[in-house]
């Protein structure tokens, strides 16, 4: 109870400075009257080059607020009502409930034009997504590892769970209770979204008897500081446009759809409803979504977009890439996750708190 409380504690001090830091940095810049955007996103997720030519061309300062999981994300916004942030980066899954919250406002192609170059289907993602949100990239998750470091090559979930010798001490668990519940019931054979105490229970079992084995749980730099280039770690759960730019730092990283399965996601940019900065929100929004603009960023990200305009900028390497774009067979594998609520979603955080803790 201790532990929890202190913890509890620790991260409202955390968004707390995050909410001081965005207030301040504005203040500064209204001083000299110059606009700012404050955009929560997950660190190294957009090209900044594009992000200085949309400051230059509307005179206007982006702050960034980086969250490291969903799930720290969904507490920065739960304390704080969704105030501090103009601009957002939310998982499709969470559409819904931000909606629902009251977090998030409507964005349609009068607000966004380039909205009009965006695949429906991706759109329609899930569910809440149509007519909240301009869809930004699609994915896979799976697993980063060094070539190199390992006896043989890794094909499977169970590869990481129990692992070969080599591995032991070096693994890295990504820190989010729907992607490692969802790992671990996947290696089981089973749903990412499974609600079935018994299935949930072998996860929980597998989960734990691997724990000694984890370097630690959390997601992976994408610098040469990471520690898989480094070699600290010899394999991570990664999402693949994260691999694939790990690959280029050390071609010895490699990305592997497991053979049991795996997710596939969307992430979508949203309006806050406490925005003071509605319009500038939308601008930037069009701004990514102008197709070069679009393109351009795809490939620094290494993540495939849904701007269907900007296939016409892509390179042949980056759309006949398997990792960012998987075959018709791979996708057969692949399921989103579902949004869980209710008693499953307590017994699953229940799991998660015990392994990670």
């Amino acid at each position: 109870m201790v532990r929890q409380h202190s913890k509890h504690k620790l991260t409202s001090l955390i968004t707390l400075c995050l909410i001081a830091y965005s207030l301040l940095t504005s203040s500064v810049f209204a001083q000299k009257n110059i606009p700012t955007l404050t955009i929560l996103n997950w660190s190294e997720y957009i090209d900044p080059s594009i992000v200085s030519a949309f400051e230059t061309e509307f005179n206007v300062k982006i702050v960034d607020v980086y969250y490291e999981t969903d799930d720290a994300r969904d507490k920065f916004l739960n304390q704080t009502n969704g105030i501090g942030y103009d601009v957002g980066i939310v998982s499709g899954m969470m559409m819904q409930i931000y909606s629902n919250k009251g977090w998030i406002d409507s964005i349609s192609t009068q607000d966004v034009p380039n909205l009009k170059y965006i695949d429906d289907k991706i759109r329609n993602s899930h569910q809440g997504t149509y007519g909240y949100s301009v869809p930004y990239t699609w994915g896979t998750m799976g697993i980063a590892y060094r070539s190199d470091l390992v006896e043989k090559p890794i094909e499977t979930w169970m590869d990481l769970f129990q692992p070969q010798a080599s591995l032991k001490g070096k693994l890295v668990m990504i820190k989010g209770a729907r992607e490692l519940l969802g790992a671990a019931l996947n290696a089981k054979g089973y749903s990412i979204n499974s609600m079935d105490k018994k299935e949930l229970a072998e996860a929980e079992s597998l989960l734990l008897a691997q724990k000694p084995h984890v370097l630690k749980y959390g997601y992976i730099q994408l610098t040469t500081e990471s520690i898989l280039i480094r070699g600290a770690a010899a394999a991570t759960i990664a999402y693949g446009g994260d691999a694939l730019t790990l690959s280029k730092l050390d071609p010895n990283v490699k990305y592997v759809l497991p053979k049991e399965g795996s997710s596939i996601w969307t992430d979508h940019w949203v309006v806050f409803s406490q925005s003071k900065n509605k319009q500038l929100a939308y601008k930037f929004l069009n701004f990514m979504n102008e197709p070069k603009n679009a393109a351009q960023n795809a490939e620094f990200i290494y993540m495939a977009t849904p701007n269907i305009a900007a296939k016409e900028f892509l390179s042949l390497e980056f759309l006949s890439d398997s990792i960012i774009h998987p075959s018709a067979e791979q996708l057969k594998t692949l399921e989103p996750h579902l949004k869980l609520q209710g008693r499953m979603l307590r017994t699953r955080s229940k799991i998660y708190n015990k392994v990670i803790n």
